[in-house]
Protein backbone atom coordinates (compact mmCIF):
# COMPACT_ATOMS: atom_id res chain seq x y z
CA UNK A 1 0.00 0.00 0.00
CA UNK A 2 1.31 3.51 -0.77
CA UNK A 3 2.22 5.65 2.18
CA UNK A 4 1.43 9.33 1.71
CA UNK A 5 2.83 11.96 4.03
CA UNK A 6 2.20 15.66 4.14
CA UNK A 7 5.13 17.76 2.93
CA UNK A 8 5.81 20.58 5.41
CA UNK A 9 9.07 22.36 4.54
CA UNK A 10 11.41 23.04 7.43
CA UNK A 11 12.40 26.77 7.27
CA UNK A 12 15.81 25.95 8.68
CA UNK A 13 16.56 23.62 5.75
CA UNK A 14 14.89 25.60 3.00
CA UNK A 15 16.31 28.56 1.07
CA UNK A 16 14.91 32.00 1.89
CA UNK A 17 11.61 32.74 0.18
CA UNK A 18 9.20 35.59 -0.11
CA UNK A 19 6.53 35.76 2.61
CA UNK A 20 3.77 33.29 1.85
CA UNK A 21 5.72 31.27 -0.74
CA UNK A 22 5.76 27.47 -0.39
CA UNK A 23 8.01 24.97 -2.09
CA UNK A 24 6.12 22.36 -4.08
CA UNK A 25 6.46 18.91 -2.56
CA UNK A 26 8.56 16.38 -4.42
CA UNK A 27 6.69 13.12 -4.95
CA UNK A 28 9.19 10.34 -4.25
CA UNK A 29 8.48 6.65 -4.82
CA UNK A 30 10.59 4.29 -2.72
CA UNK A 31 10.76 0.78 -4.14
CA UNK A 32 12.07 -1.46 -1.35
CA UNK A 33 11.04 -4.49 0.67
CA UNK A 34 13.19 -3.20 3.53
CA UNK A 35 11.11 -1.58 6.26
CA UNK A 36 14.24 -0.06 7.75
CA UNK A 37 14.88 2.07 4.63
CA UNK A 38 11.30 3.31 4.75
CA UNK A 39 11.66 4.24 8.41
CA UNK A 40 14.85 6.19 7.60
CA UNK A 41 13.08 8.29 4.96
CA UNK A 42 9.91 9.06 6.90
CA UNK A 43 11.52 11.64 9.24
CA UNK A 44 12.97 13.46 6.19
CA UNK A 45 9.61 14.17 4.59
CA UNK A 46 8.93 17.52 6.20
CA UNK A 47 12.46 18.85 6.23
CA UNK A 48 13.16 17.90 2.60
CA UNK A 49 9.71 18.73 1.21
CA UNK A 50 8.88 15.16 0.23
CA UNK A 51 5.63 13.39 -0.46
CA UNK A 52 6.53 9.75 0.09
CA UNK A 53 5.05 6.78 -1.76
CA UNK A 54 6.13 3.19 -1.12
CA UNK A 55 6.09 0.00 -3.17
CA UNK A 56 7.68 -3.24 -2.01
CA UNK A 57 8.40 -4.62 -5.49
CA UNK A 58 8.69 -3.85 -9.20
CA UNK A 59 5.06 -4.65 -10.08
CA UNK A 60 3.65 -2.44 -7.33
CA UNK A 61 6.09 0.30 -8.38
CA UNK A 62 4.82 0.28 -11.96
CA UNK A 63 1.24 0.61 -10.69
CA UNK A 64 2.23 3.57 -8.55
CA UNK A 65 3.93 5.28 -11.49
CA UNK A 66 0.82 4.80 -13.61
CA UNK A 67 -1.58 5.98 -10.90
CA UNK A 68 0.40 8.84 -9.35
CA UNK A 69 2.43 11.78 -10.59
CA UNK A 70 5.69 10.26 -9.42
CA UNK A 71 8.61 12.68 -9.84
CA UNK A 72 11.55 10.69 -8.42
CA UNK A 73 12.16 6.97 -7.92
CA UNK A 74 14.52 5.37 -5.40
CA UNK A 75 14.95 1.64 -6.10
CA UNK A 76 16.54 -0.64 -3.53
CA UNK A 77 18.78 -3.40 -4.87
CA UNK A 78 17.07 -5.59 -2.29
CA UNK A 79 14.14 -6.14 -4.67
CA UNK A 80 16.52 -8.28 -6.74
CA UNK A 81 19.00 -7.29 -9.40
CA UNK A 82 17.04 -8.69 -12.30
CA UNK A 83 13.85 -7.08 -11.01
CA UNK A 84 15.64 -3.75 -10.55
CA UNK A 85 17.09 -3.70 -14.05
CA UNK A 86 13.77 -4.84 -15.53
CA UNK A 87 11.96 -2.03 -13.70
CA UNK A 88 14.44 0.56 -14.99
CA UNK A 89 13.99 -0.74 -18.55
CA UNK A 90 10.21 -0.66 -18.29
CA UNK A 91 10.15 2.82 -16.79
CA UNK A 92 12.21 4.15 -19.69
CA UNK A 93 10.98 2.05 -22.62
CA UNK A 94 7.43 0.96 -21.82
CA UNK A 95 6.12 3.66 -19.49
CA UNK A 96 8.07 6.34 -21.45
CA UNK A 97 9.45 8.10 -18.37
CA UNK A 98 12.49 9.68 -20.02
CA UNK A 99 12.27 12.64 -17.65
CA UNK A 100 11.90 10.65 -14.39
CA UNK A 101 15.10 10.76 -12.23
CA UNK A 102 16.01 7.27 -11.02
CA UNK A 103 18.16 6.62 -7.93
CA UNK A 104 19.47 3.18 -7.06
CA UNK A 105 20.20 2.17 -3.47
CA UNK A 106 23.08 -0.28 -3.76
CA UNK A 107 25.79 -0.79 -6.30
CA UNK A 108 27.23 -4.25 -6.17
CA UNK A 109 29.61 -5.14 -9.00
CA UNK A 110 27.06 -7.66 -10.25
CA UNK A 111 24.34 -5.00 -10.44
CA UNK A 112 26.60 -2.48 -12.16
CA UNK A 113 27.61 -5.09 -14.72
CA UNK A 114 23.96 -5.95 -15.37
CA UNK A 115 22.98 -2.29 -15.74
CA UNK A 116 25.91 -1.67 -18.10
CA UNK A 117 24.77 -4.56 -20.27
CA UNK A 118 21.03 -3.94 -20.31
CA UNK A 119 20.30 -0.38 -19.13
CA UNK A 120 23.42 1.62 -19.74
CA UNK A 121 23.04 5.29 -18.83
CA UNK A 122 19.43 4.91 -17.64
CA UNK A 123 20.13 5.37 -13.90
CA UNK A 124 20.85 8.91 -12.72
CA UNK A 125 22.24 8.44 -9.18
CA UNK A 126 23.61 5.67 -6.97
CA UNK A 127 23.52 5.55 -3.16
CA UNK A 128 25.59 3.09 -1.16
CA UNK A 129 24.03 0.73 1.39
CA UNK A 130 23.35 1.14 4.18
CA UNK A 131 21.56 4.39 3.31
CA UNK A 132 23.33 7.51 4.52
CA UNK A 133 20.91 10.32 5.32
CA UNK A 134 23.55 12.91 4.42
CA UNK A 135 24.28 11.27 1.05
CA UNK A 136 20.56 11.02 0.35
CA UNK A 137 20.09 14.75 1.01
CA UNK A 138 22.94 15.58 -1.36
CA UNK A 139 21.51 13.46 -4.17
CA UNK A 140 18.07 14.85 -3.46
CA UNK A 141 19.26 18.42 -4.09
CA UNK A 142 20.50 17.43 -7.55
CA UNK A 143 17.39 15.38 -8.28
CA UNK A 144 15.13 18.24 -7.18
CA UNK A 145 16.91 20.50 -9.65
CA UNK A 146 16.10 18.03 -12.43
CA UNK A 147 12.48 17.85 -11.31
CA UNK A 148 12.21 21.64 -11.08
CA UNK A 149 13.57 22.01 -14.60
CA UNK A 150 11.09 19.39 -15.77
CA UNK A 151 8.25 21.31 -14.14
CA UNK A 152 9.38 24.58 -15.70
CA UNK A 153 9.80 23.02 -19.13
CA UNK A 154 6.49 21.20 -18.87
CA UNK A 155 4.71 24.38 -17.80
CA UNK A 156 6.32 26.37 -20.62
CA UNK A 157 5.52 23.73 -23.24
CA UNK A 158 1.91 23.61 -22.09
CA UNK A 159 1.62 27.37 -22.62
CA UNK A 160 3.08 27.67 -26.12
CA UNK A 161 0.71 27.78 -29.06
CA UNK A 162 2.67 25.25 -31.13
CA UNK A 163 2.22 21.53 -30.70
CA UNK A 164 5.39 19.89 -29.40
CA UNK A 165 5.91 16.15 -29.41
CA UNK A 166 8.85 13.78 -28.96
CA UNK A 167 9.28 10.45 -30.70
CA UNK A 168 11.95 7.76 -30.62
CA UNK A 169 13.68 6.01 -33.51
CA UNK A 170 10.66 3.72 -33.95
CA UNK A 171 8.26 6.64 -34.29
CA UNK A 172 6.77 5.97 -30.85
CA UNK A 173 5.33 9.07 -29.19
CA UNK A 174 7.00 9.79 -25.86
CA UNK A 175 5.80 13.33 -25.11
CA UNK A 176 2.75 15.36 -26.18
CA UNK A 177 2.06 18.90 -24.95
CA UNK A 178 -1.27 20.66 -24.36
CA UNK A 179 -1.22 22.49 -27.70
CA UNK A 180 -0.73 19.15 -29.45
CA UNK A 181 -3.74 17.82 -27.53
CA UNK A 182 -5.82 20.75 -28.78
CA UNK A 183 -4.58 20.43 -32.35
CA UNK A 184 -5.18 16.71 -32.73
CA UNK A 185 -8.04 16.06 -30.32
CA UNK A 186 -6.07 13.35 -28.50
CA UNK A 187 -5.00 13.47 -24.86
CA UNK A 188 -1.38 12.75 -24.00
CA UNK A 189 -2.50 9.60 -22.17
CA UNK A 190 -4.22 8.38 -25.35
CA UNK A 191 -1.23 8.75 -27.65
CA UNK A 192 1.95 8.26 -25.61
CA UNK A 193 3.21 4.84 -26.57
CA UNK A 194 1.41 4.95 -29.93
CA UNK A 195 3.15 5.45 -33.26
CA UNK A 196 3.26 8.99 -34.64
CA UNK A 197 1.51 7.70 -37.78
CA UNK A 198 -1.67 8.04 -35.73
CA UNK A 199 -1.44 11.80 -36.38
CA UNK A 200 -1.04 11.62 -40.18
CA UNK A 201 -2.95 10.26 -43.18
CA UNK A 202 -1.47 6.90 -44.18
CA UNK A 203 0.47 8.07 -47.24
CA UNK A 204 2.05 10.95 -45.31
CA UNK A 205 2.91 8.63 -42.41
CA UNK A 206 4.78 6.27 -44.72
CA UNK A 207 6.73 9.17 -46.20
CA UNK A 208 7.63 10.48 -42.74
CA UNK A 209 8.82 7.03 -41.63
CA UNK A 210 11.08 6.83 -44.68
CA UNK A 211 12.60 10.23 -43.80
CA UNK A 212 13.54 8.98 -40.32
CA UNK A 213 14.85 5.64 -41.62
CA UNK A 214 16.97 7.37 -44.28
CA UNK A 215 18.36 9.78 -41.70
CA UNK A 216 19.29 7.04 -39.25
CA UNK A 217 20.89 4.98 -42.05
CA UNK A 218 22.79 7.71 -43.89
CA UNK A 219 23.12 10.58 -41.41
CA UNK A 220 21.97 12.98 -44.15
CA UNK A 221 19.47 15.41 -42.63
CA UNK A 222 17.16 16.04 -45.60
CA UNK A 223 13.96 16.86 -43.68
CA UNK A 224 15.56 16.75 -40.21
CA UNK A 225 16.30 20.25 -38.96
CA UNK A 226 14.26 21.95 -41.68
CA UNK A 227 10.64 23.03 -41.74
CA UNK A 228 8.13 21.66 -44.19
CA UNK A 229 4.39 21.66 -44.80
CA UNK A 230 2.56 18.38 -44.24
CA UNK A 231 -1.00 17.19 -43.79
CA UNK A 232 -2.04 16.23 -40.26
CA UNK A 233 -5.00 14.16 -39.14
CA UNK A 234 -7.15 14.80 -36.08
CA UNK A 235 -8.74 12.17 -33.87
CA UNK A 236 -12.04 12.53 -35.75
CA UNK A 237 -10.31 11.85 -39.08
CA UNK A 238 -10.42 15.44 -40.33
CA UNK A 239 -7.29 16.85 -41.96
CA UNK A 240 -5.47 20.15 -41.55
CA UNK A 241 -2.27 21.65 -42.99
CA UNK A 242 0.63 21.87 -40.55
CA UNK A 243 4.11 23.34 -40.60
CA UNK A 244 6.40 20.69 -39.10
CA UNK A 245 9.97 21.18 -37.89
CA UNK A 246 11.86 18.11 -36.66
CA UNK A 247 15.11 18.28 -34.69
CA UNK A 248 17.40 15.48 -33.54
CA UNK A 249 17.92 15.64 -29.75
CA UNK A 250 19.54 12.22 -29.37
CA UNK A 251 22.40 11.45 -27.01
CA UNK A 252 24.41 8.34 -26.20
CA UNK A 253 21.59 6.85 -24.13
CA UNK A 254 18.67 7.25 -26.53
CA UNK A 255 17.56 8.38 -29.98
CA UNK A 256 14.92 11.09 -29.78
CA UNK A 257 13.37 13.57 -32.22
CA UNK A 258 11.33 16.60 -31.24
CA UNK A 259 8.67 17.89 -33.61
CA UNK A 260 7.18 21.39 -33.45
CA UNK A 261 3.83 21.75 -35.20
CA UNK A 262 1.94 24.87 -36.24
CA UNK A 263 -1.58 24.73 -37.64
CA UNK A 264 -1.58 26.58 -40.98
CA UNK A 265 -5.35 26.54 -41.49
CA UNK A 266 -5.89 30.20 -40.55
CA UNK A 267 -2.84 31.38 -42.51
CA UNK A 268 -3.89 29.49 -45.63
CA UNK A 269 -7.42 30.79 -45.26
CA UNK A 270 -6.09 34.35 -45.12
CA UNK A 271 -3.85 33.66 -48.11
CA UNK A 272 -6.82 32.23 -49.99
CA UNK A 273 -8.92 35.29 -49.19
CA UNK A 274 -6.08 37.53 -50.31
CA UNK A 275 -5.75 35.48 -53.48
CA UNK A 276 -9.47 35.88 -54.11
CA UNK A 277 -9.27 39.63 -53.43
CA UNK A 278 -6.42 40.17 -55.90
CA UNK A 279 -7.21 37.61 -58.62
CA UNK A 280 -9.89 37.04 -61.17
CA UNK A 281 -11.92 33.94 -60.35
CA UNK A 282 -12.55 32.99 -64.01
CA UNK A 283 -9.03 33.12 -65.45
CA UNK A 284 -6.87 33.08 -62.32
CA UNK A 285 -5.09 36.23 -63.53
CA UNK A 286 -4.49 39.22 -61.26
CA UNK A 287 -7.51 41.56 -61.24
CA UNK A 288 -7.75 45.31 -61.73
CA UNK A 289 -6.90 46.12 -58.11
CA UNK A 290 -3.81 43.93 -58.28
CA UNK A 291 -2.83 45.43 -61.65
CA UNK A 292 -3.03 48.97 -60.32
CA UNK A 293 -0.86 48.03 -57.32
CA UNK A 294 1.71 46.45 -59.64
CA UNK A 295 1.83 49.49 -61.92
CA UNK A 296 2.42 51.77 -58.92
CA UNK A 297 5.23 49.56 -57.63
CA UNK A 298 6.81 49.53 -61.09
CA UNK A 299 6.63 53.32 -61.20
CA UNK A 300 8.38 53.58 -57.81
CA UNK A 301 11.12 51.25 -59.04
CA UNK A 302 11.58 53.17 -62.27
CA UNK A 303 11.63 56.51 -60.43
CA UNK A 304 14.48 55.14 -58.29
CA UNK A 305 16.58 54.58 -61.41
CA UNK A 306 15.50 51.17 -62.71
CA UNK A 307 14.64 50.74 -66.41
CA UNK A 308 11.19 51.88 -67.47
CA UNK A 309 8.30 49.74 -68.69
CA UNK A 310 5.46 49.60 -71.19
CA UNK A 311 1.75 48.97 -70.71
CA UNK A 312 -0.32 47.14 -73.31
CA UNK A 313 -4.09 47.53 -73.00
CA UNK A 314 -5.74 44.54 -74.75
CA UNK A 315 -9.43 44.47 -75.67
CA UNK A 316 -10.92 41.57 -77.64
CA UNK A 317 -12.72 42.51 -80.86
CA UNK A 318 -16.42 41.69 -81.22
CA UNK A 319 -16.41 39.48 -78.18
CA UNK A 320 -20.09 40.24 -77.55
CA UNK A 321 -20.98 38.31 -80.70
CA UNK A 322 -19.44 35.13 -79.23
CA UNK A 323 -21.50 35.47 -76.05
CA UNK A 324 -24.68 36.26 -77.98
CA UNK A 325 -24.34 33.47 -80.57
CA UNK A 326 -22.61 30.67 -78.64
CA UNK A 327 -23.53 31.44 -75.04
CA UNK A 328 -21.67 32.71 -71.99
CA UNK A 329 -20.17 29.31 -71.20
CA UNK A 330 -18.31 29.35 -74.50
CA UNK A 331 -17.43 32.99 -73.93
CA UNK A 332 -15.88 32.07 -70.58
CA UNK A 333 -13.80 29.35 -72.23
CA UNK A 334 -12.57 31.87 -74.79
CA UNK A 335 -11.50 34.23 -71.99
CA UNK A 336 -9.62 31.42 -70.22
CA UNK A 337 -7.88 30.45 -73.48
CA UNK A 338 -6.94 34.09 -74.16
CA UNK A 339 -5.54 34.43 -70.63
CA UNK A 340 -3.36 31.37 -71.18
CA UNK A 341 -2.10 32.64 -74.53
CA UNK A 342 -1.26 36.03 -73.07
CA UNK A 343 0.80 34.38 -70.32
CA UNK A 344 2.69 32.31 -72.87
CA UNK A 345 3.37 35.33 -75.06
CA UNK A 346 5.43 37.13 -72.43
CA UNK A 347 8.52 36.51 -70.34
CA UNK A 348 8.45 35.47 -66.67
CA UNK A 349 9.22 39.01 -65.52
CA UNK A 350 6.22 40.47 -67.34
CA UNK A 351 2.77 40.82 -65.83
CA UNK A 352 -0.71 39.94 -67.16
CA UNK A 353 -4.02 40.95 -65.59
CA UNK A 354 -7.70 40.80 -66.50
CA UNK A 355 -9.22 44.21 -65.86
CA UNK A 356 -12.86 43.46 -66.62
CA UNK A 357 -14.93 41.62 -69.20
CA UNK A 358 -12.73 41.11 -72.25
CA UNK A 359 -10.12 43.72 -71.23
CA UNK A 360 -6.57 42.70 -70.26
CA UNK A 361 -3.45 44.61 -69.23
CA UNK A 362 0.14 43.60 -69.97
CA UNK A 363 3.08 45.19 -68.14
CA UNK A 364 6.40 44.74 -69.93
CA UNK A 365 9.29 45.26 -67.51
CA UNK A 366 12.38 46.96 -68.93
CA UNK A 367 10.72 47.84 -72.24
CA UNK A 368 11.39 51.52 -72.97
CA UNK A 369 11.62 51.73 -76.75
CA UNK A 370 8.36 52.23 -78.70
CA UNK A 371 9.57 49.87 -81.44
CA UNK A 372 10.19 47.08 -78.88
CA UNK A 373 6.76 47.60 -77.36
CA UNK A 374 5.13 47.49 -80.81
CA UNK A 375 7.02 44.33 -81.74
CA UNK A 376 5.72 42.59 -78.62
CA UNK A 377 2.21 43.90 -79.32
CA UNK A 378 2.33 42.40 -82.82
CA UNK A 379 3.54 39.06 -81.42
CA UNK A 380 0.64 39.02 -78.94
CA UNK A 381 -1.83 39.77 -81.76
CA UNK A 382 -0.48 36.88 -83.86
CA UNK A 383 -0.69 34.49 -80.92
CA UNK A 384 -4.30 35.50 -80.17
CA UNK A 385 -5.30 35.16 -83.82
CA UNK A 386 -4.47 31.46 -83.93
CA UNK A 387 -7.74 29.46 -84.23
CA UNK A 388 -9.41 28.06 -81.13
CA UNK A 389 -11.41 24.81 -81.07
CA UNK A 390 -13.95 25.11 -78.24
CA UNK A 391 -17.15 23.10 -77.69
CA UNK A 392 -17.06 21.91 -81.26
CA UNK A 393 -16.63 25.43 -82.67
CA UNK A 394 -13.59 26.74 -84.52
CA UNK A 395 -13.14 30.34 -83.44
CA UNK A 396 -10.73 33.10 -84.39
CA UNK A 397 -10.12 35.89 -81.93
CA UNK A 398 -8.53 39.25 -82.62
CA UNK A 399 -7.74 42.11 -80.26
CA UNK A 400 -7.13 45.84 -80.32
CA UNK A 401 -4.00 46.76 -78.37
CA UNK A 402 -3.00 50.18 -77.07
CA UNK A 403 0.54 50.96 -75.88
CA UNK A 404 1.80 53.46 -73.29
CA UNK A 405 5.40 53.96 -72.17
CA UNK A 406 6.55 55.10 -68.75
CA UNK A 407 8.14 58.53 -69.17
CA UNK A 408 6.99 59.67 -72.62
CA UNK A 409 3.32 58.92 -71.83
CA UNK A 410 3.34 59.83 -68.16
CA UNK A 411 4.79 58.89 -64.80
CA UNK A 412 1.58 58.28 -62.84
CA UNK A 413 -0.48 55.08 -62.89
CA UNK A 414 -3.72 56.85 -63.78
CA UNK A 415 -2.13 58.70 -66.70
CA UNK A 416 -0.42 55.62 -68.13
CA UNK A 417 -3.57 53.50 -67.90
CA UNK A 418 -5.62 56.27 -69.52
CA UNK A 419 -3.09 56.67 -72.38
CA UNK A 420 -2.98 52.92 -73.03
CA UNK A 421 -6.79 52.77 -72.96
CA UNK A 422 -7.07 55.70 -75.38
CA UNK A 423 -4.53 54.12 -77.74
CA UNK A 424 -6.52 50.87 -77.69
CA UNK A 425 -9.74 52.68 -78.64
CA UNK A 426 -7.90 54.45 -81.45
CA UNK A 427 -7.02 50.99 -82.84
CA UNK A 428 -10.58 49.74 -82.39
CA UNK A 429 -12.00 52.68 -84.37
CA UNK A 430 -9.98 51.45 -87.36
CA UNK A 431 -11.76 48.07 -87.41
CA UNK A 432 -14.05 47.44 -90.39
CA UNK A 433 -17.75 47.51 -89.52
Amino acid sequence: MPILAEAVPDPALSPPKAQGAARAALRLLLVSPDEEVLQQLRPLRAGQGLELLHADGAGAAESQVLQSRVELVLIDEAIGRQALVGLVERLRDQLFKDWLPIMVLGGSPELLHLLERRARGLVDYFLAKPLSTRAFRERLVAARRMVSLRRVCGSALDRVSEGVLIIDEHGTLRSFNRAAERLFGWSAEDVIGQNVSLLMPSRHALKHARYVEDYLRTGLPRMIGTGRVETAQRRDGSKFPMHLTVADISDETAIRFVGVIRDLSAELERAELQQMALHDSLTGLPNRSHAEQRVRREIETAAAGAPGFALLFVDLDRFKRINDSLGHATGDEVLRAVAQRLRHSLSETDFVARLAGDEFLLLLSGVQDPADAQRISDRVSRRLAQPLLLRGHRLTVSASIGVALYGPDGDKAEDLLARADAAMYACKRQLPP
